[in-house]
């Protein structure tokens, strides 16, 4: 890996989702939005981990080609020479399926409505679900 003056150049980039979609690249610069706040990564970062719910993801490779994905639900793992980013799945703001979305959204907050006095137990995790989306949603716009 190139350096100058003992720091390097560059770093790699790994983004792999459960989904199976992945992305490898060699980079001069990060920007993510982590649940801790916007964070901007350069190559020799100290080591840092991080947590994201929802967030925009935006990288310039080394022939400078700028690129831009939303991601949802996972980890950011920075070292000095690589950021790995594990997360359920990422998405290319223009071919992200707003109206699936939106309909997921609304059949979780119907169930929600209709919930029996037996079904209370799941309430949280549905909530969850709900704010996540929503907040993927918005972060996308």
């Amino acid at each position: 890996m190139a350096t100058v003056r003992g720091i390097p150049a560059e770093m790699d980039l790994l983004l792999a989702s459960s989904t199976g979609k992945h992305i490898e690249a060699k980079v001069k610069e990060i920007y993510i939005e982590t649940d801790d706040g916007d964070l901007g990564v350069l190559p020799g970062h100290q080591p840092e981990f991080y947590s994201v719910s929802a967030g925009v993801l935006k990288f310039k490779d080394v022939e400078g080609k700028e690129e831009e994905k939303v991601l949802f639900k996972g980890f950011v793992q920075i070292e000095p020479e690589i950021v790995r980013i594990g997360v359920e799945d990422f998405f290319d703001p223009n071919k992200l399926d707003v109206e699936r979305i939106e309909k997921e959204i609304s059949a979780i907050k119907e169930k929600l409505e209709s919930l029996s006095p037996e079904g209370e137990s799941i309430r949280g995790k549905l909530e969850t679900v709900v704010a996540k989306l929503e907040n993927l949603l918005e972060r996308s716009r």
